[in-house]
């Protein structure tokens, strides 16, 4: 059966050319703004590469795709993360599914950094002070020697100890197996609560899974110094949110920078928008203007190997 790549009318604008060097024998078949392609087309498919353009207003419209396309072989997604419904349905039907993984480590570091940054130095009292003409002075606490606790190690969190350590900051790698390679004190995940006594900063960049889901308890928030930061860019599902709401109002941790959570969008009305000692982005850590271009050069690489029946990057377990 010919191989025929379902895409996005953008990446095929893009990366025509380079297509047709790398795999000449692929056909296109393009989605575009309206969202839909014809029945035949669907019976067509054998690869689907989801891009980062597809986020959010294509991401429907293209999965659909993708879970109807009845001769699927293959599933690129642009996201470290894949967990859903989708992904154990594709498995069950045989399709390979590949991930991105570390196309947005670096911009989500940065984001880790702007959320210690911003809470150590209280950006939001800094940008009250300026939007009230109020040229005050105050001592803020620097995030070198500090300890900090960075929980998962794959790519993400990889780049992340990186940083720390430039700063000059004194990293414990949390993962669920101690493997004797890494570059940093490691504990394991069934010591989270200690862990958690022991650290300024903790860090989550774990991907989701049935051993993680909720390993963020009360009891591990509750063991937290009084002087600690918290920081989440993996996913809410990790964490006990109502206890982690709680123990922010009632002022026990120093703050958090949240970029996930157990709902999202995050309910208007939740009361963690309006705690002062929390800074909070939309699910957005890993949208920079260079994760897209990593993204499509994973998929190249991938692309290559699927077609010389190699064994692809980033593959889920079948």
């Amino acid at each position: 059966m010919k191989q025929v790549l379902f895409c996005t009318d953008h990446f095929i604008r893009e990366h025509r050319d380079r297509l047709a060097a790398v795999a000449p024998q692929v056909d296109v078949i393009a989605l575009d703004a309206a969202g839909a392609i014809s029945a035949d087309d669907l019976a067509r498919v054998t690869i689907a590469f989801m891009s980062k353009d597809t986020w959010p207003k294509l991401a429907k419209p293209f999965t659909n795709v993708v879970e109807t396309a009845p001769h699927l072989e293959w599933f690129h997604i642009f996201s470290a993360g894949a967990e859903g419904p989708i992904f154990e349905t594709l498995r069950e039907r045989g399709v390979r599914v590949t991930r991105s993984a570390g196309a947005s480590a670096n911009a989500i570091a940065e984001t880790v950094f702007m959320f210690l940054h911003g809470l150590a130095r209280d950006v939001r009292g800094v940008a009250q002070a300026q939007a009230q003409h109020r040229f005050e002075w105050h001592e803020w606490a620097e995030l070198e020697g500090r300890t900090i606790a960075v929980l998962g190690y794959g790519p993400i969190g990889q780049r992340i100890t990186q940083v720390a350590l430039a700063y000059g900051m004194r990293p414990t790698i949390v993962r669920q197996r101690v493997r004797g390679d890494e570059p940093c004190p490691t504990r394991t995940l069934g010591e989270l609560e200690e862990v958690a006594a022991q650290h300024d900063v903790m860090v989550l960049a774990l991907p989701l899974t049935a051993e993680t889901q909720g390993v963020v308890t009360r009891g591990v928030i509750e063991r937290m110094p009084a002087h600690a930061l918290f920081v989440n860019v993996a996913r809410g599902a990790l964490v006990d949110q109502t206890a982690l709401t709680e123990v922010l109002a009632a002022g026990r941790i120093a703050g958090a920078g949240l970029d996930v959570f157990e709902t999202e969008p995050l309910p208007a009305a939740d009361p963690l928008w309006d705690l002062p000692n929390v800074l909070i982005t939309p699910h957005n850590s890993g949208s920079s203007f260079g994760g897209p271009r990593a993204v499509v050069e994973i998929f190249f690489a991938n692309l290559a190997l699927y077609l010389a029946g190699e064994p692809m990057n980033y593959e889920l377990p079948r």
